[in-house]
C-alpha cells in the first residue's frame, strides 16, 4: 500500500490497513475476542466512510460520533477506532489521527450493575444440578461471583488451571484480556461444587476441552451464556447480566476488604483507573445510605411535622 503524508493526498484503502493492523495486533499477542472487537467496531465505522481524502475521513469521524449512543458504548467504539488510527499514523498511512479531538463521553456510574446478594441467591437456585449443563452453570455462576473473573476468561479455563487442593484457579496469560496471567482464590463452597462437577464431566475429554464446555465439548461463548442467564433470571424474577456478577464481586470485596490495590490485581485491571469506578460507586452508595439514616436529617424532619393541636 502507498503511504501518505499530506492532508489532501488520496487515502489508501483503510480496509486493507485494518487487515494489516489486525495481523500486527495478533503478533503482539492480543486475545482473539479483542481482535474480533477491533474488526467489528473499526469495520462498522469504515463502512460509513465516503470520500478519499483525509479531510473527508475527519468529517466522517465527526458524523459517526455525533450519532446518538449510550456513553459507555460510544467510549468503547472511540477507544478501538482511536487505537487503529494511531497505528495508521505510526505506519505512515495517515498524516494525523482524525479522531484525536473526539472526547470521551461522561459515563454514568449506573453502568456498574451491582446485583444484590438476595438476587444472586435466587439465581443460584435455578440451575438443575442433576444435569451436566445445570451443574456446569451453577459452578460457573459460583466461580464468577467468587472470583470476579471476566466471563470470557472463564470460558477458556482448563481443568489443569484448577488446583482444588490449594483452592486456586489460574487465568492463563493467553486467556486473560490484558494478557497478564493471575491466580484467583476459590472459597470452600465453590471448591466443593467444582469437585462434584469434575466427577460428572466426561473423563475422555482432552486437555483442549475447556472446563465449562457444552455437552458437545465445545467452548461456551458470551451469546450462549447470556441466553442461559436470561432464562435463569426469568425463572428467579431477577435481573442479572454476566458482567453484573463481576461488578457485584468488586463492590462486596471493597465493602469487606477496603483494599483497591488487591481488587485491581484480582480483577486483572492494568491500572487503578478502572478499579476507581467501583470506589466512586461505593462512595455514592454510602452517601445515599447516610442521607437516609442520619439522625440529624431525622431531627430536621421532626421539626416539620404538623401540629397535633387544633387552634
Amino acid at each position: 500500500m502507498k503511504k501518505i503524508a499530506k492532508l489532501n493526498t488520496r487515502l489508501p484503502d483503510l480496509s486493507l490497513a485494518l487487515e494489516e493492523f489486525l495481523l500486527a495486533r495478533e503478533a503482539d499477542g492480543l486475545a482473539q475476542c479483542t481482535l474480533n472487537d477491533y474488526r467489528r467496531h473499526v469495520g462498522r465505522f469504515l463502512e460509513t466512510c465516503q470520500g478519499t481524502t483525509y479531510e473527508a475521513l475527519r468529517k466522517a469521524v465527526i458524523r459517526y460520533f455525533s450519532q446518538p449512543s449510550s456513553p459507555g458504548y460510544r467510549n468503547v467504539r472511540l477507544r478501538y477506532i482511536k487505537a487503529f488510527f494511531n497505528w495508521c499514523v505510526k505506519e505512515g498511512y495517515l498524516p494525523n489521527n482524525p479522531a484525536q479531538d473526539i472526547r470521551k463521553a461522561k459515563e454514568d456510574l449506573n453502568k456498574i450493575r451491582h446485583v444484590p446478594l438476595e438476587a444472586v441467591k435466587k439465581l443460584l437456585q435455578q440451575p438443575d444440578k442433576r444435569s451436566y449443563a445445570g451443574l456446569r452453570d451453577y459452578c460457573l455462576l459460583l466461580t464468577q461471583i467468587d472470583t470476579g473473573a471476566r466471563p470470557g476468561e472463564l470460558f477458556q479455563v482448563r481443568v489443569s488451571d484448577l488446583n482444588l487442593e490449594a483452592r486456586e484457579l489460574y487465568i492463563r496469560q493467553e486467556a486473560a484480556k490484558t494478557r497478564v496471567g493471575r491466580t484467583l482464590v476459590l472459597s470452600p463452597i465453590t471448591t466443593q461444587a467444582l469437585t462434584k462437577f469434575l466427577k460428572v464431566r466426561p473423563a475422555w475429554w482432552g486437555e483442549d476441552v475447556p472446563l465449562f464446555a457444552t455437552e458437545n465439548a465445545r467452548p461456551l461463548n458470551r451469546h450462549i451464556w447470556a441466553a442461559r442467564l436470561r432464562k435463569y433470571c426469568k425463572k428467579a424474577g431477577v435481573k442479572v447480566t454476566p458482567y453484573g456478577l463481576r461488578h457485584s464481586f468488586a463492590i462486596e470485596f471493597l465493602k469487606e476488604a477496603n483494599d483497591p490495590f488487591a481488587l485491581q490485581r484480582i480483577l486483572g485491571h492494568q491500572d487503578l483507573s478502572m478499579t476507581k469506578r467501583y470506589i466512586r460507586y461505593l462512595h455514592d452508595d454510602i452517601k445515599k445510605a447516610h442521607e437516609k439514616a442520619s439522625p440529624v436529617n431525622k431531627l430536621a424532619q421532626m421539626g416539620k411535622r404538623a401540629s397535633r393541636r387544633i387552634k
